[in-house]
């Protein structure tokens, strides 16, 4: 899987269960993304199953289940896999029931690590063996300050995730993993981490979907694909979210999504070849290549050659052309990436309009 994949028959025809991201997927904030409720109806009648694999580890899956049903996405607590219950369930892998854990966090962590038999204590005094510290927006010095008294008394340090930031309606705000840099900042001590990008999350989600066959869909290159790609599992990276065409462009090895789709429409349809002719690489009428002389992509339109630069317009096929013609230039030269510049490119919808600048 070192490149974009082929895929005769659609994803909800090929996998038996959807492991999907939130926040930029499904929905934003309070509302749904667009088709997506449609989408994931449409998959489930087709007889796939979704699982919803999440970092933020501050909402028990009841919480998350309720929000997705109130915006048109019927789910239950069992439907959500987090990054609390993917740290709860290290834990309890290591540590006999009843092992006193500190909680650097929110109910989404206490819960989980009940649930695993574990108990919640909040004081460093109380000996705790392990600190497992997961985002809320109420961890402050008071809860730090304990993971630091007892994380430098000898207990082990996990993390649900390591996200630096996380999206606001106002912009990007503190993510577990700054809150976390502080207590390593302060121990010198560095936690294991079970979220994304870290395989463990989506091994748990799999396996708590009884997944055979299962497929990442994500919006991030860095968790959700860099992730599915850990734990050896396909991935489709939708342009709803966060990371759009000119960061697909330069995105290293590791974060390479196996399919490309303008949203979860893209479970329900086949994905094209993208193949090499020459120099340049096709997909189906669409044609790119990389120019190393300028460091850069470019299109070739009715015999026109036309680089990929600040506000191009592009459809679909043309950016997976693009991106085959990108990461394979890496690949040969042995670099993560050739792209002198990250190009903000516009990847045109069906049915006309363009997604966000990217």
């Amino acid at each position: 899987m070192s490149g974009l994949q082929p895929l005769d028959q659609s994803p909800a025809s090929l996998f038996d269960v959807a492991l999907l991201d939130l926040d930029g997927v499904v929905y934003r904030g309070a509302a749904a993304v667009d088709h997506a409720p449609d989408s994931i109806a449409a998959v489930r009648a087709a007889g796939m199953g979704v699982m919803y694999v999440t970092n933020n580890a501050n909402r028990p899956p009841s919480t998350v289940a309720a929000h997705l049903t109130e915006i048109g996405v019927p789910t239950t607590a069992a439907d959500v896999t987090t990054a609390a219950q993917a740290a709860a369930g290290l834990v309890a892998s290591e540590y006999p029931a009843g092992t006193r854990v500190l909680v650097v966090g929110g109910a989404g962590l206490r819960e989980a690590l009940t649930a695993e038999g574990l108990v919640p204590v909040e004081s460093a005094d109380d000996a705790p063996a392990v600190v497992v510290q997961g985002f809320a927006p109420d961890v402050g010095w008071a809860q730090l300050t304990e993971a630091v008294l007892a994380i430098s008394a000898g207990a082990e340090h996990v993390a649900s995730n390591l996200d630096a930031t996380l999206p606001m309606e106002r912009g990007s705000a503190l993510g577990n993993g700054s809150l976390v840099a502080a207590v390593v900042n302060a121990t010198g001590r560095r936690p294991r981490s079970t979220g994304k990008p870290r395989p463990e999350i989506f091994l748990q989600a799999a396996s708590r979907a009884g997944a055979s066959r299962p497929i990442v869909v994500g919006d991030r290159l860095d968790t959700d694909l860099e992730g599915a790609r850990a734990a050896g599992y396909p991935g489709m990276h939708v342009l709803t979210g966060v990371d759009l065409g000119g960061a697909l462009l330069a995105c290293v090895p590791e974060q390479r999504p196996t399919q490309l789709a303008h949203d979860l429409r893209g479970l329900l349809e086949p994905h094209p070849a993208v193949e090499r002719e020459g120099d340049r690489w096709r997909c189906r009428a669409a044609r790119a290549w990389f120019d190393a002389t300028a460091g850069a992509v470019c299109l070739e339109r009715n015999g026109t050659e036309v680089p990929l630069t600040h506000g191009t317009e592009i459809e679909l096929d043309e950016l997976r052309a693009a991106c085959a013609a990108a990461w394979r230039a890496a690949d040969e030269a042995g670099a993560p990436t050739l792209l002198n510049v990250h190009p903000q490119i516009r990847v045109t919808r069906p049915g006309g309009g363009t997604g966000a600048i990217a």
